[in-house]
């Protein structure tokens, strides 16, 4: 059954669970402050204890009232990331069941999204949510999903964007620590904060112009490094553009070889906030054997000098 935010609204007042669409996947959602509720969320959804549920404030101007807000979250909340696809960790000022974490922890977003945002403006509480998929499955991201998994349960109007599910960071201390990987990327994050982000293992992606000399050499040197928690892969400029942005959406950072790579990925609609500085080194293709040894080892030693430092600084516990 489909429902207007108004309808969803008084459902949610009175205990019951809904369904809610959001701008990454569909999710379920009941009255945060109720046990009832939050107990019969975890039931329908089939959730271990040790994991909380995500706490949606009614605005961003509520944060501070259900958790202790850090100058870091303020930012992001200040440059447009919330509301948005970014579960922000904070200390919790609350003590809900099955909402607030082990260690005293609570995940906080808002999703930009209409239909939830009219909801939550018309609640005088916040909500516990989860995605909508009983435990073990993959999240609904359409209504026929929704139905097939929670055929009983109302679902608030609307659809869900499709993307995939929200960054989530730790912003309780420095250096922030992310959790999960979503549609915020690192860089953004270490950018509007202006605090280094780590995490426990760390995507690479080299781009040269063919991405047959310079950029799988330097991806194959970083893998070589046996670093635990490093992946590399490359691309070139001259692959399919939807092939380039796959990869740079799975990437953390961007390593263009030259200066007109990074000018080709803005080109593309690649944030320049994920895009490093261009490790200057020359497209060694159709020259003497002398000459391209000569550039390989010049970029082992950028790689030695420059990535490799940044790579290690971005690693938890390093």
């Amino acid at each position: 059954m489909v429902i207007s935010a108004r309808k969803a609204a008084d459902l949610l007042s009175d205990g019951a669970v809904v369904a809610i669409p959001t701008e990454t996947v569909w999710g379920l959602a009941a009255r945060a402050d109720d046990p009832f509720a939050v107990k019969r969320l975890k039931e329908i959804k089939g959730r271990d204890d040790r994991k909380p549920f995500t706490l949606f404030p009614e605005s961003a101007g509520k944060i501070s009232e259900y958790a202790i807000a850090t100058p870091a979250a303020a930012k992001l909340v200040e440059a447009g990331f919330v509301p948005g696809p970014l579960t922000v960790i904070l200390e919790s000022r609350v003590s809900w069941p099955f909402v607030v974490a082990r260690d005293g922890s609570i995940g906080i977003r808002i999703p930009r999204h209409r239909e939830v945002l009219r909801l939550l403006a018309n609640l005088g509480f916040p909500l516990a949510t989860t995605s909508a998929n009983p435990s073990g499955l993959e999240p609904a991201i359409n209504l026929s999903e929704i139905e097939s998994y929670f055929p009983e349960i109302p679902i608030l109007k609307g659809e869900s964007g499709g993307q995939e599910p929200s960054t989530v960071v730790d912003t309780r201390s420095v250096p922030l620590l992310l959790l999960r990987r979503g549609p915020v990327g690192l860089r953004d994050l270490e950018i509007t904060t202006g605090i280094r982000v780590v995490s426990a293992d760390l995507r690479v992606l080299f781009v040269c112009t063919g991405g047959v000399d310079r950029s799988p050499a330097a991806a194959r040197w970083l893998m070589a490094q046996g670093i635990v928690g490093i992946e590399a892969r490359f691309a070139g400029t001259l692959w399919p553009e939807k092939e380039v942005l796959s990869l740079v959406r799975w990437a953390d950072l961007v390593f263009p070889l030259e200066d007109y790579h990074r000018e080709f990925l803005e080109d593309i609609g690649v944030s320049p906030a994920k895009i490093m500085e261009p490790l200057g080194i020359p497209d060694p293709h159709g020259l003497e054997e002398p000459v391209r040894r000569a550039i390989f080892a010049s970029l082992e030693k950028i790689l030695s000098g420059f990535v490799l430092p940044e790579v290690n600084a971005r690693l938890a516990g390093v």
